[in-house]
């Protein structure tokens, strides 16, 4: 519930950036298919990594995490977010992550004009049989069924 080590979170996403890009040299990786997935203090990485880059992305699932609003202050002009879709799941009986700060976070994605998707389950902090279900549905539905166009 402190504040967040914004140079830490930074730090961590360039070395996420770098990570991303050797795979993408190295491996078969259809980039236009490429989602970021998190959990906990993964989400918080991957808020940073996909609202930094949106066009770079599919998809963002943040699961069991929070949107810490300061990291919208570090990104460049946070750009244009409405061509990525946002899975954010997340436990009503989270003893960890409070609730109430994944629903703080969907609101912030609106304010962003990020085409937010939220499931709230009777968990705790944890990812369940259920949500499984739900993230593998929203994947096939909003990243890997979806016609992508060329520019």
């Amino acid at each position: 519930g402190g504040p967040i080590d914004l140079q830490a979170v930074l730090t961590a996403r360039e070395s996420l950036r770098t990570f991303l890009d050797d795979a993408l040299k190295r491996y078969p990786i259809d980039n236009k298919k490429l989602s970021v997935l998190g959990f906990s203090q993964g989400g918080v990485m991957g808020y940073s990594l996909a609202l930094g880059e949106p066009e770079r992305f599919a998809g963002l699932a943040c699961l069991s995490s929070w949107l810490p609003k300061d990291i919208l202050t570090v990104l460049p002009d946070v750009p244009a977010t409405e061509q990525l879709p946002v899975l954010v799941q997340h436990g009503s009986r989270d003893e960890l992550v409070d609730v109430g700060r994944a629903r703080q976070s969907v609101e912030t994605l609106r304010d962003v004009k990020a085409p937010v998707t939220y499931r709230e389950y009777d968990m705790g902090h944890e990812i369940n049989a259920q949500s499984l279900t739900g993230l593998s549905n929203w994947l096939q539905e909003k990243v890997l069924s979806p016609i992508m166009l060329s520019s």
